[in-house]
């Protein structure tokens, strides 16, 4: 396991000081130690390679209600029209880049599009009993082999997509991510349940390649802008 980042240097081609909310993380966290070496390195800049199409495809039969309300939906009644960012997993679905900060105990999802964050924990903790629901949820993951399993829940309800798709606040996800191509490619297997939403469960995969040289954005959505 590498030594914790207090009193070190980050590794070098780690990135966990390319962003500033990263560096802010582990300036306000100085004992958390960067993910040991006999488990896959995820971190770095990732860019989308599956197709914008992947969004919606294979969507299964939708509920009575959910297909009334993607019927009735008017595309200007979107929160993202008033620069309100979309909750997950409909952040996670998004063809923009991000990039992931990767440690023992904790994954950062820092997502270009918005500015989002997205936490996952590592430390075998479970969500506490209190906790309301949120646009990006709670999620918990563990290695299995080469793959990192996530359980996302407490996900605030929502759109699961700008054409109206809604969710009630009943949607579990399931991820299951592996690299490809030798560490320059990551995949995702992806299983949404929402059962006021979908009549069965809703998978498909997903795919980015890492950008060795790439960094996240500023983005910035001014509701004022003429064009909304």
């Amino acid at each position: 396991m590498r030594k914790s980042l207090k009193g070190n240097a980050a590794p070098s081609g780690s990135g966990l000081l390319h962003h500033p909310v990263c560096f802010a993380l582990f300036v306000l966290m100085p004992g958390i130690a960067v993910a040991a070496d006999d488990v896959p390195d995820l971190s770095g800049v990732w860019l989308a390679t599956s197709p914008r199409s992947v969004i919606t495809a294979d969507l299964p039969e939708l509920t009575p209600r959910a297909q009334a309300d993607l019927e009735a939906f008017d595309p200007l009644s979107d929160p993202v029209i008033r620069c309100v960012m979309p909750g997950f997993p409909r952040s996670g679905l998004v063809i923009y880049p991000f990039e992931i900060v990767q440690t023992d105990e904790l994954l950062v999802f820092l997502y270009e599009h918005f500015g989002m964050i997205r936490r996952i924990y590592l430390d075998g903790r479970e969500p506490p009993a209190y906790l309301p629901p949120g646009r990006m949820g709670y999620s918990v993951g563990r290695w299995d082999g080469d793959a990192l399993l996530v359980e996302t829940t407490h996900i605030a309800e929502g759109l699961l997509s700008g054409a109206g798709l809604r969710q009630y606040g009943d949607v579990s996800v399931t991820e299951r991510y592996r690299l490809l191509d030798g560490g320059q490619g990551l995949a995702v297997d992806l299983t949404i349940t929402a059962p006021q939403t979908f009549t069965e469960s809703w998978s498909r995969r997903m795919t980015w390649e890492r950008d060795p040289d790439g960094m996240i954005f500023e983005a910035v959505c001014d509701p004022a802008d003429s064009r909304f």
